[in-house]
């Protein structure tokens, strides 16, 4: 064996410390933070399965309300953070419903609510922020989720904003989240018309825009269901 010179196990361990330092760079910065976004998703999963779990009426909601949500956004030209973001604040929008009376979903039915009913149920918006703040990681999603329900008109105010000052990810779900129950009660076609009415009311009026756009995607075939959007 030739014996190495100083200068040769010099540029060795230099040549050693660089992969080491490459390598824990790479795991630190890449690798680690993708585990822990994988695992973070994976929560997010489970606490949506949960809420399904306590309101069979719900099941089955969110994925429609992820894959319509993400189709409006990337026609609204958002960003891939962007998308991530809002897919994540569909998933845990519903979180607060755990504070809502577990009678009042399963023993009376939505067409016999009184107004006190409705500003319960309604109230799961505002529960679900204030849990989201308390977890460092989610509480991005925080102003997302308790502003999912508010008309586009709003107040004008710092709690319930109008207009742009709404998050459009908030903006977004509002239009979609309404969509969904109502076309789960009364069908497709009653459900359109009623976000129609509610066109720069309710709801942002390039968000209902960009709804109608998927809906009828594929030379003006109406989508019938938003899974099927998937491949326009």
């Amino acid at each position: 064996m030739i014996p190495l010179s100083g200068t040769a196990i010099l540029w060795l361990s230099i040549g050693v410390c660089t992969v080491a330092t490459v390598t824990i760079l790479f795991y630190s910065r890449i690798a680690m933070p993708r585990r822990l976004e994988e695992r973070l998703r994976q929560s997010i999963q489970v606490f949506g399965t949960a809420i399904e779990l306590r309101f069979p009426s719900h099941k089955g909601l969110t994925e429609r309300v992820v894959v319509l949500a993400r189709l409006i956004g990337k026609r609204l030209k958002l960003s891939e953070k962007t998308l991530v973001t809002m897919q994540m604040a569909a998933e845990l929008r519903d979180i607060g419903l755990c504070s809502i009376p577990y009678s009042l979903v399963h023993e009376k039915s939505t067409y016999n609510w009184d107004d006190a009913d409705w500003s319960t149920y309604y109230r799961h918006a505002e529960v679900s922020g204030a849990m989201l703040e308390l977890v460092p990681s989610l509480r991005h999603l925080a102003p997302i989720v308790r502003l999912h329900h508010t008309d586009f008109r709003g107040t004008g105010t710092e709690i319930f904003p109008s207009g742009e000052d709404i998050p459009v990810e908030a903006r977004i779900l509002n239009v979609v989240c309404e969509y969904v129950w109502l076309s789960r009660l009364q069908g497709s076609l009653l459900s359109r018309d009623s976000i129609i009415r509610g066109r720069g009311t309710a709801f942002d009026p390039a968000v209902v825009d960009s709804l109608l756009e998927v809906l009828t995607s594929n030379s003006g075939t109406r989508v019938r269901e938003p899974y099927e959007a998937l491949n326009c």
